[in-house]
């Protein structure tokens, strides 16, 4: 009997029509996947396929599907409009209308096409790359956070912002930037969300200045005009800071993702307008804005190395920031004329890039004990303590008191704080480089200039309760300040407990450093009862300081200093008073373990130190590997991030370092517990066991430093 032969597929006209209107997409049925019906769906969102409910599949030839899929979504070209040549220093409008696709993203296509249909069939949920799914989690965590907590803001950006695509899939120097903007209004929002909850820590740039640079970007966007990558690149850093601490407060996840692909964006910007060879003030500040406020471990390969403190550095010395003030500047510009506010605005660049310098030689980390800018080697004037609209264009604007709150009230005071870490760098690093006791009479030395610096404080930013019924209505009126005032006292408390760690346990046995033991609980439970006033009284910083890691890193120290105080003393009559404070600290460690996952991550880090050293026969840490787990540049981190700690943090954009000792058995029963149990019931079994634990000076200052580390930043 013979077999009919195979019918003609390109005969559309012997085929059936369906009996109904299919109910999944073509896709979908082709595929023989799950849809959900939705327009489009989440499976063709994911495979980046053109979603349609309309003609049978069967009637469309698969090569259209995929050219149709590869027009839809390739990169456009760089070339900007047709017959013109590309520009260096812009990105047309026009490119974002007549997409070009490439011989290779249709190749890549066809092959991803084949590689689903054929090979994996089945398996592809579990087959597909990394940022595959990564863009599918990203959009359902906006869908779903949007859907059950109603959340109207993250749902308008979440559709916008990479739903359909991630920018940092592409090539840097073809990616079409300004189609990755969101709308105005929106652009706009995140701006001045900006300005209201983040600027106040690093006010690296004059608001007014920078929404007219918005402004002109969306009308060159409107007009089809070239747009000024300089100026693209600062908004793209902008946006990711906003986006990272405005939803990072339980769906830290979705802000981080969203903020590393605004951070590429900028990148990209940066090196289309090729900024390493021709820097720019917007480019700098761009830069400063990203390594403040966001995690470095986390950056797209490519844009990695324009973020780093040592390239900035090197870009601001391009720009010649470090000798504004020269005798040479000054008739230059006394010949020329110049215009004020952007003078001003470098000399906030520079020494906003010299405190971090300086602070960081003061914090564990690569930079530890040394710096890169010499107080020397540069002519710089100190910023004026005044507010933006006080810098005139054309007069010589004058600095106010200092016992009048400016906008630059904090980065001055963080500069005196900067100052000092500096000195003690100069007068420690040889003893610390080569393995010599630091002489008793240094520490004290030091404690008198970080006293005095201290002392030298306005009083708007004291915490004494004359101060604070004294400026309670300035604190009302200006929030900001009262969110400065707590982050600089953070910053000294935790210098203080820094300087005198290392006589910490000595200091409880021997009555010739019990200074150095008294100020360390005094500055352990200082950091708490700030923590304490950020949490309970007005204003309430934004965002939560449970969700700003590095608030919660002083927490941790702090109550880490007073653990091994009750364990050193745990036959003192004051001992139960004692345990209750270290438990309450770690009631506040447990509720933002529930509060951010990125800060769950850092404590959990510490913990894994912590645990390893209690479990530990000699309580030591010489066989520890570091690993790397992202970190939340948290706002407040950052602010004093530089300036604070409990005993030296890194910076709000750091990376959490810690130690891995998989090959120690007690430390991976630790690892788990800590994981399982509440952290309180760890804690209380740390209490009950500290009398027999054997305090070796070296050993817990060891800890100290280790625990320290668990937040290196990268640079």
């Amino acid at each position: 009997m013979k077999r009919k032969s195979a019918p003609n597929l390109s005969d559309t006209g012997a085929k059936r029509a369906p009996r109904q209107d299919p109910v999944s997409c073509e896709s979908c049925r082709r595929k023989k996947l799950k849809c959900n019906r939705q327009r489009p769906c989440s499976s063709c969102v994911t495979r980046r396929l053109a979603c349609s409910y309309g003609i049978s599949l069967e009637r469309i030839e698969p090569t259209v599907e995929v050219e149709n899929a590869s027009q839809t979504h390739t990169v456009p070209s760089s070339q900007g409009i047709r017959g013109q040549p590309r520009e260096t220093g812009a990105v047309t409008a026009s490119s974002i209308t007549n997409p070009r696709p490439t011989r290779t993203s249709k190749e890549s296509l066809k092959t991803a096409d084949w590689l689903e249909n054929i090979v994996m069939a089945g398996r592809v949920s579990t087959s597909v790359s990394r940022h595959l799914q990564e863009e599918a989690s990203l959009s359902e965590a906006a869908h779903d956070l949007s859907r059950d907590n109603g959340d109207s803001r993250l749902g308008a950006v979440a559709p916008d912002f990479f739903r359909h695509r991630l920018a940092s899939r592409e090539n840097p120097m073809t990616v079409d930037l300004v189609s990755y903007l969101p709308e105005m209004s929106k652009t706009m929002g995140l701006f001045r969300y900006y300005c209201q909850f983040i600027d106040y820590l690093y006010h690296v740039i004059i608001p007014s200045r920078v929404e007219d640079q918005i402004n002109r970007i969306y009308h060159c966007i409107d007009k089809g005009l070239p747009v000024n990558l300089a100026q693209l690149a600062l908004l793209f850093s902008i946006l990711a800071s906003s986006v990272y601490f405005q939803y990072s407060n339980g769906l830290s996840t979705f802000a981080e993702r969203c903020s590393r692909e605004f951070t590429f964006l900028a990148g990209a910007a940066l090196i289309r307008s090729n900024y390493i060879a021709c820097p720019t003030v917007e480019g700098l500040q761009a830069s400063v804005i990203v390594m403040h406020y966001l995690p470095n471990p986390n950056f797209h390969s490519s844009v990695y190395s324009l973020f780093l403190h040592g390239t900035i550095i090197s870009q601001a010395k391009n720009l010649m920031l470090h000798c504004i003030d020269s005798s040479r500047s000054q008739e230059e510009r006394a010949a020329n004329g110049f215009d004020a506010t952007e003078l001003e605005l470098k000399r906030r660049l520079w020494w906003d890039i010299a405190s971090f310098d300086w602070l960081l030689g003061f914090l564990s980390g690569p930079q530890e004990w040394t710096y890169l800018i010499n107080p020397q080697l540069m002519n710089v004037r100190e910023p004026l303590n005044i507010d933006d609209e006080g810098i005139q264009d054309r007069a010589v604007a004058t600095s106010s008191p200092m016992s009048e709150p400016t906008q630059m009230s904090y980065t001055l005071q963080r500069l005196n704080l900067a100052a000092v870490c500096r000195e003690i760098v100069d007068m420690t690093a040889y003893e610390h480089m080569h393995g010599i006791d630091v002489g008793y009479d240094k520490i004290l030395e030091l404690d008198r200039k970080l006293h005095q610096a201290y002392n030298n404080l306005p009083e708007f930013y004291r915490l004494d309760s004359v101060s604070r019924r004294r400026f309670a209505d300035l604190y009302r009126s200006r929030p900001t300040i009262a969110w400065q005032r707590c982050l600089l006292q953070l910053a000294y408390h935790s210098r203080f407990c820094r300087l005198h760690r290392l006589y910490f346990i000595r200091g409880a046995r021997e009555p010739a450093y019990s200074y150095s033991h008294v100020i360390c609980l005094q500055s352990a439970r200082k950091v708490l009862e700030i923590k304490r006033i950020m949490d309970e009284e007005e204003p309430r910083f934004m965002p939560p300081t449970s969700a700003v890691w590095s608030v919660m890193h002083h927490v941790f120290m702090g109550a880490v200093i007073l653990l091994m105080d009750v364990c050193f003393n745990w036959d003192d009559l004051l001992a139960d008073k004692r345990k209750q404070e270290v438990l309450d600290a770690c009631r506040m460690l447990s509720k933002a373990q529930r509060t951010s996952s990125l800060v769950s991550q850092g404590i959990q880090a510490m913990m894994d130190v912590l645990q390893k050293h209690w479990k530990s026969g000699k309580h030591s840490s010489a066989d520890g590997q570091a690993s790397n787990l992202p970190s939340s540049p948290a706002l407040g981190a950052t602010a004093v991030a530089e300036p604070a700690q409990t005993i030296p943090y890194q910076d709000s954009a750091n990376t959490i370092d810690i130690k891995d000792s998989s090959t120690d058995p007690s430390f991976m029963l630790g690892q788990n517990e800590s994981q399982e149990r509440p952290l309180e019931d760890i804690w209380t079994e740390m209490l009950d066991s500290g009398g027999d634990l054997n305090f070796a000076i070296p050993d817990w200052t060891d800890l100290l430093t280790e625990l320290t580390n668990a937040t290196l930043r990268c640079s």
